[in-house]
């Protein structure tokens, strides 16, 4: 009997390439963004979770959450669902980045997964920082089917040591501990071996300095202070940098607004520009 497989993709990006690739089995997407936002430490019940995100996602993002993604129940927690339904699988295989936003979104699953009965089914994860031949790799959506195909054989099994430091961390990072995230980057993570990295530049962005903006906020207004941008072309500067963070507009356009309202930056003819005194 063939092996049934389900393919955890990290987001709608890589499902699109993910079609070409031709390997056998099932799909869930993961369309969340845990790394940003409000989290609970141990919910009562998934519910609990999921309410407390789409209102924050609602909040947050507006008529831009409500147009792209109309139904929270349907691209959201009808893919959990079929992830939690595992052990119709004989493997789960997560394709998941390097960056903050994967690794997070990754470390909420695994610890998901270290509170049950495997069974018989076996995890295992896809996740690379680089590959061969793409120049300045960020994610999985730039690679073709073909590419995505090559990486298959490279996933490796996780262990109830990968799945306990991911509760771990899960744990610190929901409750905003820097204490504990500060001593897991010294922890033998295993397989999950682009956490430390991740976590670090985490603990790098709660870090606000002496002006009171913090790392992101310091980098945006750095990139207006060069020279006047529209916000778009912020946007785009700061992403085409960023190997870490796996932000994506919205959160970007979001730290503008907030930096507007302090009444550091403002708007001139459609071009950002600083009004700090202070050097970021």
């Amino acid at each position: 009997m063939p092996m049934k497989t389900l393919h955890v993709l990290n987001g709608d990006a890589t499902a699109h390439a993910f079609v070409g690739a031709g390997l056998p089995g099932d799909v869930a997407i993961w369309r969340e963004m845990l790394s940003e936002g409000p989290l609970l430490v141990a919910p009562r019940t998934d519910d609990e979770l999921w309410t407390l995100r789409r209102n924050w996602l609602t909040t947050a993002f507006g008529t831009k959450f409500q147009g792209e993604q109309p139904d929270y129940t349907i691209y959201v927690v009808r893919e959990f669902e079929k992830i939690c339904r595992y052990t119709d699988y004989d493997e789960v295989v997560f394709w998941f980045e390097h960056d903050l936003f994967c690794q997070i979104n990754l470390v909420f699953l695994l610890a998901c997964f270290d509170r049950v009965d495997l069974g018989q089914t076996v995890l295992r994860q896809v996740s690379v920082d680089r590959i061969e031949g793409v120049a300045d790799f960020k994610g999985y959506g730039q690679l073709t089917g073909t590419q995505l195909a090559a990486l298959y054989p490279q996933a490796e099994t996780l262990t109830t040591h990968e799945l306990m430091l991911a509760t771990r961390v899960w744990s610190a990072y929901a409750a905003s501990d820097k204490a504990a995230l500060t001593a897991l980057l010294t922890t033998n993570v295993g397989r999950l071996c682009h956490l430390p990295a991740a976590l670090t530049a985490h603990l790098a962005r709660l870090t606000v300095a002496s002006n009171g903006l913090s790392l992101i906020q310091q980098q945006l207004l750095r990139l207006i202070q060069a020279s006047p941008k529209t916000p778009r072309q912020v946007v785009s500067e700061w992403l085409s940098h960023d190997r870490i963070y796996g932000l994506g507009d919205w959160s970007l356009e979001n730290y503008l607004t907030e930096l507007a309202e302090q009444g550091i930056i403002e708007e001139r003819d459609g071009l950002l520009v600083s009004t700090a005194t202070q050097q970021a």
